[in-house]
């Protein structure tokens, strides 16, 4: 055994013990790399889904806290003013239809969606009630926020027999509800919001 103090402070402090390979210990780095990356890409892809989600239910709430189809509407709103209406309160600018013959729109509100404010656009078309929720992503880190789904894409479902469509666009989000069914309220939205 060496007892010089000097080569035993020589021996521990190499360099050459930095990058000296130890396969026990590669090995174990390499899992908790992986690992740490794995659930980190389930995080971002479940937040997308969690968010829609939350999203649907708040629409499908607000839908069924607005009045009951058999009320009496008042005078419908002109489009261009409803777009007016929506862009001072959500800064989304949005196209109603114009000359397209039984779609009204009654009203327009300021709505919380969320942490977020929407501007809640009450229509019917044919006869049936629709809820517009329109609102700008946040934008805390950078310019644009993880999209929930690839832009141009759709989202349909049902919940609480309701059904919605979300969809995203040009750094704006748009959910539809209505009491119709899934695929005439996702022909509605492609037909005149896209």
């Amino acid at each position: 055994m060496n007892r010089n103090p000097a080569r035993r402070l020589a021996e521990t402090s190499s360099l050459m013990g930095v990058l000296e390979f130890r396969p026990r210990l590669a090995v174990a780095l390499a899992i908790l790399t992986l690992t740490v990356a794995v659930v980190g890409w389930r995080f971002t892809r479940d937040a997308g889904v969690r968010r829609v989600d939350g999203l649907a239910r708040d629409a499908v709430k607000l839908f069924a806290a607005a009045p009951d189809p058999g009320t009496v509407p008042g005078a419908p709103l002109d489009p261009a003013e409803a777009e007016r209406k929506v862009h001072d309160i959500s800064a989304v600018a949005l196209e109603l239809p114009r000359d397209e013959p039984g779609f009204a729109v009654e009203r327009v509100r300021r709505e919380q969606v969320g942490r977020q404010t929407a501007a809640a656009v009450r229509f019917r078309y044919a006869g049936d009630v629709f809820l517009l929720l329109a609102f700008r992503q946040d934008r805390l880190l950078g310019d644009r926020p993880p999209a929930a789904f690839p832009e141009e894409s759709f989202l349909s479902g049902e919940r609480e027999g309701k059904s919605f469509v979300f969809w995203e666009r040009d750094g704006a989000l748009y959910i539809v509800v209505s009491d119709v069914d899934v695929t005439r309220a996702f022909d509605l939205v492609r037909r005149f919001f896209t």
